[in-house]
């Protein structure tokens, strides 16, 4: 329930001061929201919450999509396709979190609002500690298996990735272990290079990858 709390403070915030509200754009007041999870302008500050500062347009609305609807995610794809300027979103499974019950709470426009938002924010990578010869192994690794779709060493989140470099150890621990267990929805071409590199260089080489997107300042 607290997250409808945080969401009331915020709308009251909003009525009582119009003339800081009328500086503010609608995305950011939504923002506000996120805050307490994803931090100030969306760049995390907890081992397990992603920061979303920079991510595109495309991927945050696929995700509070995927969220919202996670019950028929038929349904998320049919409202995307319905509008012109969404038609490179594409919706995939993700697991039940917390998400699934806060993205319900907001309307395909409000998420349009938080996407444009968010995907304007600066870039920050999490300050952390990693194993440097973990990460000049993930390094060579993310270089054969990655690098493609992951581009700049998995800084540059275009259209349908995320942001991988200096994301939380933790974060994307738990994120490949959802996607190893079918509990989210890999894209096929992420799924066939994770399983060719599994299967040659050993199941550890992903935490060698999480090492490498780690040791990114």
């Amino acid at each position: 329930m607290m997250y409808k709390q945080v969401i009331i403070f915020t709308l009251l915030a909003v009525f009582l001061n119009p003339l800081s509200a009328n500086a503010t754009s609608a995305g950011e007041l939504l923002a506000l929201t996120c805050s307490s999870c994803h931090g100030t302008k969306g760049v995390s500050h907890g081992p397990a919450t992603p920061s979303i500062a920079g991510l595109s347009k495309n991927y945050i609305i696929a995700s509070m999509l995927s969220y919202k609807h996670i019950d028929n995610l038929d349904h998320a794809q049919d409202i995307v396709d319905e509008r012109k300027n969404l038609d490179d979103v594409v919706i995939l499974k993700r697991s039940a979190t917390i998400m699934t019950r806060i993205a319900k709470a907001y309307s395909i426009e409000e998420i349009e609002k938080l996407a444009d938002y968010f995907s304007s924010q600066k870039i920050t990578l999490a300050v952390q500690d990693s194993d440097k010869d973990q990460a000049k192994k993930g390094e060579k690794l993310h270089d054969r298996y990655c690098e493609k779709c992951h581009e700049e060493g998995g800084i540059k989140p275009d259209d349908d990735v995320g942001l991988l470099a200096g994301q939380w150890q933790d974060y994307l621990r738990n994120s490949m272990h959802d996607f190893r267990n079918s509990d989210r929805e890999m894209p096929k071409k992420m799924r066939n290079k994770i399983d060719k590199m599994v299967k040659k260089k050993g199941a550890n080489s992903i935490e060698a990858l999480i090492q490498y997107y780690a040791s990114q300042k």
